[in-house]
């Protein structure tokens, strides 16, 4: 008999290898969206209830499963696969009229369910919530390390119309212009800067590095500042909690959240940054000194001591200093030169002098896992469909990006549920 190995709980790649249906169900088991159902049953009221609403949310969670673009696409993957359809809820055949006159639900019934969800989105965030709460109770070391991005949504419609008349929908009133600038070297060593151009919205990311899960994040428009949206992010109130409760301890960044204001923010909570640097110093600056002393630094934060040496050309050697470990009381970076310790403080120059030190190889590993999450926005790309859709306007933006995280958790806290509860039925309440 051949044996069947198991599933790697940190693994998000053989979730991804799971038949769509087995994804849809483990998708289903880890959400908590009872009281999501209860409210929009209750703001349906006494109205025709052809397709309920528990329904509707199955279909919705499968088409995001499913890796449907669009309304249609996935209304034809109903039509002709009758087991999703039964799992979903619904019935090919009506016992109180008789025949159904429609197997899946036309497109307006979607169009409407949309809507109605665009109005209870706090009640969609409470769902991500608690998921994220699970996940930190389901999983030692989740959240310990995390890494945060900002990550355009290009907007495929037109931009916005010079005069404001009312639309079908179709017309993109909400997305804006975006200058995304990268400055490398080429071959011959001179600076270049090259320009990308984007229209529509940004989603700002936190997750976790180990498991490649989301635990917070935000959509804006296209041009928001990412700083900013960074912040926020950092100091809602479940990360601000979990960071007073010494879980996370990292957070990786990128180059263009450098600053030293996100570098306080992030301290000022309690977790290590580890955030790449761009060279902000004058042209041909290659280092500086630190304080009174013979120790020079550059902006990677290598450490020297400067030495004279009538052999070199401008009279001074700069010998490497060994680094030797961060103090925490007195909050500096200890270096070693031939025996002798130095202590460097970090508040000396708070972008270059890190509590992890950067040229120190725990800096550099960690770093590493900043990939993390852009594999997480390569899934929203290819699974999710965000490289190719005909999503308009911020609230539905937010909302469906909101949708594609809940399944993403869900899947993977149905994935650790299933090990010892089961799957719960599809035909019941989503």
């Amino acid at each position: 008999m051949a044996i069947i190995p198991q599933i790697n709980l940190f693994d998000y790649s053989q979730i991804e290898n799971l038949g769509d249906l087995e994804r849809f169900g483990l998708a289903l088991s880890g959400m908590e969206d009872e009281a999501l159902m209860t409210h929009l049953e209750k703001l349906r009221g006494n109205g025709r209830d052809d397709y309920p609403v528990r329904v509707m949310w199955n279909l919705l969670v499968a088409m995001k499963v499913f890796g449907h673009p669009t309304i249609e696409s996935f209304r034809r993957e109903l039509a002709r696969n009758s087991q999703l359809r039964k799992v979903c809820g619904l019935n090919d055949y009506d016992y109180e009229n008789g025949k159904r006159e429609h197997l899946v639900p036309p497109s307006r019934v979607f169009t409407g369910f949309f809507h109605l969800l665009e109005t209870v989105q706090e009640e969609v965030d409470q769902i991500f919530d608690q998921q994220v709460e699970e996940l930190f109770n389901l999983l030692p070391g989740f959240g310990k390390t995390t890494a945060g991005d900002g990550k355009y949504i290009d907007s495929y419609a037109k931009g916005k119309p010079k005069e404001q008349t009312a639309t079908d929908n179709r017309t993109e009133n909400d997305a804006k212009w975006s200058t995304k600038e990268y400055h490398y070297t080429d071959a011959k060593g001179k600076p270049q800067t090259k320009k990308e151009h984007h229209f529509g919205f940004k989603a700002h990311i936190i997750c976790d590095v180990e498991t490649e899960l989301p635990i917070s994040f935000s959509v804006t428009e296209a041009n928001a500042d990412e700083k900013k949206e960074m912040r926020k992010l950092l100091e809602s109130p479940l990360l601000s909690t979990k960071a007073r409760e010494n879980i996370i301890k990292h957070l990786l960044l990128d180059r263009g959240y450098d600053s030293g204001d996100m570098i306080q923010t992030v301290k000022g909570m309690g977790i290590a940054p580890v955030v790449d640097i761009r060279n902000c110093w004058k042209d041909g600056e290659e280092t500086k000194q630190y304080k009174n002393t013979d120790i020079v630094y550059n902006y990677k934060g290598e450490v020297f001591y400067a030495v004279q040496d009538k052999d070199e050309e401008d009279g001074i050697r700069y010998d490497k200093m060994k680094y030797e470990g961060y103090d925490k009381q007195k909050k500096c970076l200890r270096y070693s030169y031939e025996g002798k310790i130095y202590k460097l403080y970090i508040s000396y120059d708070e972008r270059i002098f890190l509590p992890i030190a950067r040229d120190s190889d725990k800096f550099k590993k960690l770093y590493k896992g900043r990939t993390a999450v852009e594999r997480l926005n390569g899934r929203l790309d290819r699974d999710y469909m965000f490289e190719n859709h005909c999503i308009r306007g911020l609230q539905k933006m937010t909302l469906m990006v909101t949708l594609s995280m809940i399944v993403m958790n869900g899947m993977a806290i149905g994935k650790i549920k299933s090990g010892r509860t089961g799957l719960r039925s599809l035909k019941t309440a989503a």
